[in-house]
């Protein structure tokens, strides 16, 4: 009985314990359990503000381990190396580490060009622009000194010649005073035999009245005669008012003028451009004012001009040309004016063009060059007609044709033909000149035109 009393207790003792060992370890679980939840918010919290800075799919990209890469060699954390470098590139384009991102854009934008390409290349760009200008600052510094010595020895050699003059002056000054003596007497002299023929003119006078009155009888009557002769003119030229052409301004041969003079590349900007139907290539003669294109009354000619451009860019309100000749003593400036007699901004020219060219200087004129001339024509602007109406602006008149001697009757009839053909021709050039003198068309021949158009453009 005692020993199974004494087996009793022990058992119970086991249980005891036994159910003190399961509630520890169920407490233990439960601390666990919680300690385990607490971890897994803590990490799911750490995970979304890690997710705030960079991606899982973003850490992979090939810049972000880059800049990875970059903190790791530094030994700092990704986001101060990105702090420091954000903060050096600001201090180097700005100067101020704390500008926003919209304040560094909004400054950025106002930077003309920066939207259209990197920022070194834009600052590469006016970097080269700058050098340009300093070269072309540092000519003319060189030009402004040399104008300066010469200058400075035009004015020693005037004040020479000044101190020369100063002891020839004195010299000058007596034979003055003597001639001044000897003209006194001389006037003297003079007086009395201008009383004599004085007095000669007045027994003279009453002839003379007499011949005056007799011929203003005369022009009296001849221009009675005169004013009948041109009402009959007026009224023979009035029967074909319809059909006449007038007279053409020279001074309207103006297109444009040169507005600026760009010696450094040999170039100078026009006021007309392509809105004005400017082409490339179009040559103008330059002239210092209007009224220089007027023909020499003496020679038929106009004057040629100043100098000589051809167009190389066209822009919508303006056009580049280069400078193909010019005068060292009358060079062009800013104001000249610039003429071609094809091309005209406001109206489409009439042109009728016959005859034999030479426009490409070699010395012999053809058929072939006059149709390269009526394409430049038209080219530039001009209509090409083939006959002389009422609304023509030029006849334009190369080299008459060359009649070779009359073949004979047994000739061949191509030989014929071709001879009549340039009978033909002669006779359409002498009709054409003859209507232009009697209607006053302006008439160009192949001089007038090239100095009219500059040159003819090779």
């Amino acid at each position: 009985m005692a020993a199974r009393t004494g087996a009793s207790i022990g058992v119970a003792v086991t249980i005891t314990i036994l159910g003190l060992l399961s509630v520890g370890l169920f407490v233990t679980t439960l601390v666990f359990y919680g300690q385990a939840q607490r971890a897994k918010g803590d990490l799911q919290t750490a995970q979304d503000e890690y997710a705030e800075f960079i991606s899982d799919a973003q850490r992979e990209h090939a810049t972000v381990r880059a800049v990875l890469d970059e903190a790791r060699g530094e030994r700092r954390s990704v986001v101060e190396h990105l702090m420091l470098t954000r903060a050096e590139l600001l201090s180097a384009t700005s100067g101020d580490q704390s500008m926003t991102q919209a304040v560094f854009n909004e400054r950025l934008g106002a930077i003309e060009g920066a939207e259209s390409q990197p920022l070194f290349d834009l600052i590469d760009a006016k970097n080269a622009e700058i050098a340009r200008l300093i070269e072309r600052a540092e000519v003319a510094e060189e030009g402004r000194r040399t104008a300066q010595i010469a200058a400075e020895n035009e004015a020693e050699r005037v004040a020479n010649i000044e101190a020369a003059f100063g002891s020839r002056g004195e010299m000058l000054q007596e034979d003055v005073d003597g001639a001044m003596a000897q003209l006194v007497q001389a006037r003297d002299g003079y007086k009395d035999l201008a009383d004599k023929l004085a007095r000669q003119m007045e027994d003279s006078s009453a002839e003379y009245e007499a011949e005056i009155d007799e011929l203003n009888g005369t022009v009296e009557f001849v221009q009675n005669e005169l004013t009948v002769l041109r009402d009959q003119l007026a009224r023979a030229r009035g029967e074909n008012s319809a059909d006449r052409v007038l007279p053409f301004a020279q001074e309207a041969l103006v297109d444009g003028r040169v507005d600026q003079v760009d010696r450094a590349v040999n170039e100078v900007i026009l006021s007309i451009g392509r809105q004005d139907k400017v082409v490339l290539g179009m040559t103008f003669a330059i002239y210092s004012s209007p009224t220089d294109i007027r023909v020499d009354e003496l020679t038929g000619e106009y004057p040629e001009g100043k100098g000589v451009i051809e167009v190389v860019r066209v822009e919508d309100g303006f056009s580049r040309a280069r400078i193909v000749e010019s005068s060292d003593g009358n060079p062009i400036l800013r104001g000249d004016v610039i003429a071609n007699a094809v091309y005209d901004p406001n109206k489409t020219y009439k042109f009728v063009v016959e005859g034999l060219f030479d426009t490409n200087n070699d010395g012999l004129a053809t058929r072939y060059e006059t149709d390269e001339l009526a394409a430049l024509i038209e080219r530039w602007g001009g209509t090409v007609v083939d006959e002389l109406t009422g609304d023509l602006d030029f006849l334009v008149l190369g080299a008459q044709p060359v009649l070779p001697v009359r073949p004979g009757p047994d000739a061949p009839i191509a030989v014929l033909n071709e001879y009549n053909r340039l009978i033909r021709e002669v006779d359409r050039y002498n009709d054409l000149r003859l209507s232009a003198e009697t209607t006053s068309v302006p008439l160009l021949n192949a001089n007038r035109l090239q100095t009219l158009i500059g040159d003819f453009p090779d």
